[in-house]
């Protein structure tokens, strides 16, 4: 923290958050104020150790960075992968990490002994933009992330959709090929996240390599059984090879029906689209996309642009939950927040 706003905080007595971000591969903790971040950390999440493995990070964190401020804390935001089960506030059966489930409501209420909101991370971006970032001034807006998986984050006429569990928003796992045997990493069959996840990538590169037999540098490596990334498949399609073309090809298209099938259901006035996949190659993915959206909604088109928020868009998130907490997802987790402070709440 730079020293001049350190000394600003202490003086005029800011109240702080906590915002964590928990994704398939980091977790980002910052310590917050109403306005922004002041200070983050970012480390891998873990991939084993049990239900309360990830809570632990985010507790340990917390206490070896800002073990003096803990105190003045009022609340802790939590974006999140899923599913959720979202009254517990628990992860479950997710399918993009190899811990599966696991806990983070009650065991941060107690970490941290002040109340906590869990949501989606997708979700909890929408949020984040509606109050960070370019989502301000619009009552109706969506966020998607294409990253590791494929999530979504939907306001309509000014609230945040939740869900009875929690999931409203698993546009990830809408059906872009219903006649597909490409696995979702969920056990469906073509979802839009067997297509467009950056997990599933790799998988979809080797399947149109068996199936096409092009001749390509890529399609010689993936045949070979080499081991390649999401990041790998933009490369080579950026030094013009044949099946990374294809790859690309079937991602934007795939992709375009996921973002017209969200736009046509939730008639949003923007889409803002995150991610490290996308965020990577906006140059590539973005032109495209809105030429085939536009092509095939029902409704007005949206403006749809990258996040300016970047990787800290989950992390604006996280903080929005808790500086303007929505109201569904407040009373689904009031009960386990209020048995285990044993007090009422006020956020």
């Amino acid at each position: 923290m730079r020293p001049l706003l350190a000394l600003l905080i202490a003086v005029r007595g800011i109240e702080y958050y906590v915002a964590v971000d928990v994704g398939a591969t980091k977790t980002r903790v910052a310590l917050c104020t109403k306005s922004g971040i002041v200070d983050r950390e970012v480390r891998s999440t873990p991939r084993s150790g049990g239900e309360l493995a990830v809570a632990e990070l985010i507790a340990r964190i917390a206490a070896e960075k800002w073990s003096d401020k803990l105190g003045d804390v009022v609340a802790v935001g939590v974006a999140t992968i899923g599913p959720l089960d979202i009254k517990r506030g628990r992860v479950v059966n997710t399918p993009n990490l190899p811990l599966r489930n696991f806990e983070l409501l009650e065991p941060l209420v107690r970490f941290f002994g002040k109340p906590v909101l869990v949501a989606n991370d997708a979700v909890a971006a929408a949020w984040g933009e509606a109050h960070y970032g370019d989502g301000r001034g619009y009552s109706n807006v969506v966020y998607v992330t294409l990253s590791t998986g494929v999530g979504c984050g939907v306001i309509v006429n000014g609230n945040l959709l939740i869900g009875k569990m929690g999931n409203a928003h698993e546009a990830g796992h809408i059906v872009v090929d219903f006649d597909s045997d490409l696995e979702c990493g969920c056990g469906g069959r073509g979802h839009w996240e067997a297509y467009a996840g950056g997990a599933n990538l790799p998988r979809v590169a080797r399947r149109l390599a068996e199936k096409h037999r092009v001749d390509s540098e890529l399609s010689r490596l993936v045949l070979s059984g080499a081991s390649i990334e999401a990041r790998d498949v933009f490369e080579y399609y950026r030094r013009g090879d044949s099946l990374a073309g294809l790859v690309v090809d079937l991602y934007i298209k795939a992709t375009a029906a996921g973002l017209a099938s969200v736009i046509n259901a939730y008639d949003p006035e923007v889409v803002i689209i995150g991610g490290s996949v996308f965020l990577n190659n906006v140059d590539v993915l973005l032109d495209p996309l809105v030429s085939l959206v536009e092509a095939n909604i029902v409704t007005e088109m949206p403006v749809i642009k990258p996040t300016r928020l970047g990787d800290d868009v989950g992390l604006y998130g996280a903080l929005a939950l808790v500086v303007d907490p929505p109201r569904a997802l407040l009373e689904a987790q009031r009960d386990v927040i209020v048995s285990t402070l044993g007090r009422p709440i006020t956020l």
